[in-house]
């Protein structure tokens, strides 16, 4: 029975093995080593019989393999420092990260570089191409005599933008033409200054800048219809000057039609190099536009507007102790100074191409005479110049850009004031003129024929000086 129950077990094995399986004790029971064949072929030789233990122990379930963790991150201790620091640690690479920088151009407007909102610069040029046929009034025996130039009437640079913010701008204009160094001047320097649009009803600029009190005179230069500006304008009103101005251009209200200028000047003009006694220029300026916006400070209608479009102006101004023969240009006094006082009323009108212009100046000295000694101590007298005028000027732009110019100005001597001015102005006191102007980019490229006469009142065109011009003005 033995042997059978060995053979029964070799057999379960032997079935075991072939299933791929292995034969295993059944729980509670013993494993039996299978047997042993002895040296003796076909001998069966039985294993030793294992001890018992004396309580049978479980299978043992083999143990699933172990995962093995991470080793475990050791937290550093609270950063002692406020969050808000290492948050702004974290920021500083996209804080240092370099600013877009825009380079655009375009003809008449220039190169303008701009660094997002904190940085623009703006360079521009301008030149021009001038012919200039003179014809002075007869001399006693009725001979006149004739003369050309042709030259470069101005030659100009600007560079324009802002700074730090859009509302901060700045200009400086360089005018480099021999014509442009008028009265000794030695600087090139025309326009320097800041301008700080601070808030809609009050804005300041500060620097060097045509002083704000009639609209002919602070007409652009490179958008004047005519090679030189009115005569009354050069003799009775105020050129630019060093100082400080508060104004507004929508006073109290984004669609207002009130503007205001206030300004207080050092009342001796450009490019001082030398000192004189104290004084001053306070100048005031109110403008009325009642049918909406209008670019008063560029001559003619070159949009054609359909709307039409008015500006009316007043200014006032006092040049206390000055020592420019016009207020602030013109010799220089040698022997002492004056108070000059200045009235102007303009208008300017533009629709449908149509576009006209009007102005009275009135300039007062508070002198007739300033009376000192030469270096060889004798007597020396000086005279003030007191005079004023008025202008107007017309013109129609057809289409084709093709544009007719006429202007008409008068101007007259106030009380006993200098001889030399008021012969001056019996010869040459009225101005009669007319132009002609193909603009092929507006007033930044425009090419300009015109002729000036300058006589006596009453149109006495036999008595009169002629200048004609014919020039090429472009803006780059």
């Amino acid at each position: 029975m033995e042997q059978a129950g060995i053979v029964m077990r070799w057999g379960a094995i032997v079935i075991a093995m072939m299933m791929g399986t292995e034969a295993r004790a059944a729980p509670g029971e013993v494993e039996l080593e299978p047997p042993v064949i002895g040296p003796v072929e076909g001998e069966l030789v039985r294993p030793a019989e294992p001890e018992l233990p004396a309580e049978p122990e479980p299978p043992v379930e083999p143990e699933p393999p172990k995962t093995v963790a991470p080793p475990e991150t050791i937290e550093p201790p609270e950063a002692t420092e406020p969050p808000a620091a290492v948050s702004e640690a974290a920021e500083t690479p996209a804080a240092a990260a370099p600013r877009p920088v825009e380079i655009t151009g375009k003809p008449g407007d220039g190169l303008t570089v701009r660094v997002s909102d904190v940085f623009s610069l703006n360079l521009r040029s301008r030149i021009q191409l001038r012919y200039q046929f003179d014809a002075p009034a007869p001399d006693d025996a009725g001979v006149r005599s004739t003369r050309q130039l042709i030259t470069i009437g101005t030659a100009r640079v600007w560079l324009s933008g802002h700074v730090l913010r859009p509302q901060l701008t700045y200009m400086l204009q360089l005018a480099l033409a021999g014509r442009d160094y008028r009265d000794g001047a030695v600087s090139p320097i025309y326009d320097a200054f800041l301008d700080w649009k601070a808030h809609r009803d009050i804005s300041v600029k500060a620097g060097q800048f045509f002083v704000p009190f009639d609209r002919l005179r602070t007409v652009r230069e490179f958008a004047l219809q005519m090679g030189d500006r009115p005569r009354p304008v050069a003799e009775l009103t105020l050129d630019r000057d060093i100082g400080v101005t508060l104004y507004s251009d929508k006073f109290l209200h984004d669609r207002s039609p009130v503007a205001w200028r206030l300004g207080a000047f050092g009342g001796g003009g450009t490019n001082l190099s030398l000192g004189k006694d104290p004084g001053a220029l306070l100048v005031g300026r109110v403008e009325l536009r009642p049918l909406g916006p209008i670019d008063d400070d560029s001559e003619g209608d070159l949009e054609r507007r359909k709307k039409p479009a008015l500006a009316l102006g007043g200014a006032f101004a006092a040049n206390f102790n000055t020592n420019r023969l016009r207020s602030t240009t013109g010799t220089t006094f040698t022997g002492g100074t004056t108070h000059y006082y200045h009235v102007a009323a303009d208008l300017v009108f533009k629709a449908r191409g149509f576009a006209l212009q009007g102005e009275y100046l009135r300039k007062q000295a508070s002198v007739t005479e300033i009376r000192s000694t030469d270096d060889d101590g004798m007597p020396l007298v000086e005279y003030t110049r007191s005079g004023q005028g008025w202008i107007a000027q017309a013109s129609y732009l057809f289409d084709p850009p093709l544009e007719i110019v006429g202007r008409m100005s008068r101007m007259y001597a106030l009380g006993s004031t200098d001889p030399a001015f008021v012969s001056e102005l019996d010869a040459r006191g009225q101005e009669v003129g007319a132009g002609l102007n193909y603009y092929f980019n507006g007033h930044k490229m425009k090419l300009q024929a015109d002729w000036i006469a300058l006589m006596p009142g009453n149109f006495a065109f036999d008595r009169a000086a002629h200048v004609a011009h014919l020039q090429l003005d472009i803006t780059f």
